[in-house]
């Protein structure tokens, strides 16, 4: 049995702080204002330190087995753990083979369980390569545990194909109970504004919205909300205001969520020029009435919850190319996540704490069926802590990142905030100043539990 002392917490409302002792082993045991006379074998003294639950970044490119010069599952879950993330939820496309298959997903976890630092879901996904759809295929990959499944409606992989409108609608009818999520741009608009543009347009970061603009995401959503109305929805990092609002228009008629992730909230497309490839990720970075929006959004607990996206590469032979065009779609961006959500809107902003921590696990475990053992502090539910040092600055230093990729459209930044600890089951995996805690294969698969 282990004890955490003075340990400030949310007392769930709003920026009410409970000073707290929390009795733990590999769950959560007892929470006491007062002092708790048990004999245990470690004491962590917080010194007043802020501890949230355990944070959750439900949208990440791991990128192993497969493309694993791009990240892997070692180096994507220790820059989590270094980002105050205790659980991680890895997208189905990246990787080989995608986990698309019940046998996939088996080939995939007997790979990546002996790598992980935190714990870990997986999503599945439907892919155009594999139709005419097997029923039983898409019931026995739901039924092994994913949280959900990903389609394309546009998509550069040739491993991982997107579908079109009427194929979605099929999906949709032949499984009205699953949870879907999508990647929502229209590919006949992206296609249509690539051919407007001529090689040397394409070139030059300025034009990279015009490639790819913001109608794209708007149309696929908008078609997606008609078409799915019986459905479970969920749009992934969306960056438009307009295809926003269509979502929270729908939320009381259907059950529809969407998250956004950092750079959405703080860069737009004028920020191109500048940060180059550090920037470049898909769908893109938008205009200043969009990035204002999102962040009402979240201030205002409209976006269900934050996620990353990270997908990391090598900056020096993908991302620090002078064509633009041929330059990687990616930001590693979950060792940076928390620091800059409890900076940019707790610290600066003002947001208030309890809407924070359903931004950062509690809605996001809800969603995919976690909840309590995930994204809570309740009692019997697993010992998973971030630990917060308010006082303590972050400057970003992208060559100090774990992921493989060494860049950030936020290096050079300084954040208010840092990561003091990070408690997974139980046990210390970072600590600042001495890193990493746990060996790879610590980390374990949690499977969706509703």
């Amino acid at each position: 049995m282990n004890l955490i002392q003075n340990a400030r917490i949310s007392s769930g409302k709003g920026n009410e702080i409970q000073m707290v002792n929390i009795l733990f082993d590999d769950k959560i045991r007892e929470i006491s204002t007062e002092p708790i006379n048990q004999s245990v074998s470690q004491i962590i003294e917080l010194e007043g330190k802020l501890l949230i639950p355990g944070c959750i970044d439900a949208h990440v490119h791991f990128n192993d087995p497969g493309y694993t010069h791009h990240e892997t599952f070692t180096t994507g879950t220790t820059a989590a753990a270094f980002g105050g993330i205790t659980t991680v939820i890895d997208m189905p496309c990246t990787s080989v083979p995608p986990v698309t298959t019940r046998k996939n997903l088996e080939r995939k976890l007997a790979v990546i369980e002996k790598k992980a630092v935190v714990d870990f879901a997986l999503w599945g996904g439907i892919r155009k390569n594999d139709f005419p759809l097997s029923k039983n295929q898409i019931l026995e990959l739901w039924n092994s545990g994913v949280v959900g499944i990903k389609i394309y409606t546009i998509s550069g992989m040739e491993t991982f194909q997107a579908l079109s409108y009427d194929d979605i609608q099929n999906v949709f009818k032949q499984f009205p109970y699953l949870l879907f999520a999508f990647h929502a741009e229209d590919a006949e608009i992206i296609q249509n504004a690539t051919l407007k543009l001529t090689p040397e347009e394409l070139a030059k970061p300025e034009n990279y919205l015009r490639s790819r603009p913001a109608e794209a995401e708007i149309k696929a959503v908008k078609k997606i909300l008609k078409i799915g109305r019986n459905n479970r929805i969920h749009f992934v990092h969306v960056g438009s205001s307009e295809a926003a609002n269509l979502i929270l228009r729908k939320k009381k008629q259907m059950d529809v969520t969407f998250e956004t992730c950092p750079h959405y909230l703080q860069f737009t497309a004028e920020d191109y020029p500048k940060l180059l490839g550090r920037l470049k990720t898909a769908p893109p970075v938008k205009n200043e009435s969009d990035r204002k929006f999102l962040r009402v959004c979240l201030k205002n607990e409209d976006v269900d919850f934050i996620t990353t996206d990270h997908a990391g590469c090598d900056w020096e032979t993908e991302k620090n190319l002078t064509d633009f065009s041929k330059v990687y779609s990616g930001i590693p961006g979950t060792q940076l996540m928390i620091p800059y959500l409890f900076s940019e809107f707790y610290q600066k902003e003002k947001v208030p704490l309890s809407t924070l921590i359903k931004l950062t696990s509690e809605n996001a475990a809800k969603r995919y069926g976690l909840f309590p053992r995930k994204g809570s502090l309740q009692i019997g539910t697993d010992a998973d802590f971030t630990v917060i040092d308010l006082e303590k600055p972050l400057k970003v230093d992208e060559k100090k990142l774990q992921s493989i990729g060494k860049y950030s459209p936020f290096q050079g930044d300084t954040f208010r905030c840092s990561i003091a600890r990070t408690i997974v089951r139980g046990e210390t995996v970072f600590e600042s100043g001495n890193g990493i805690q746990v060996k790879p294969g610590f980390g374990k698969w949690v499977k969706r539990e509703y």
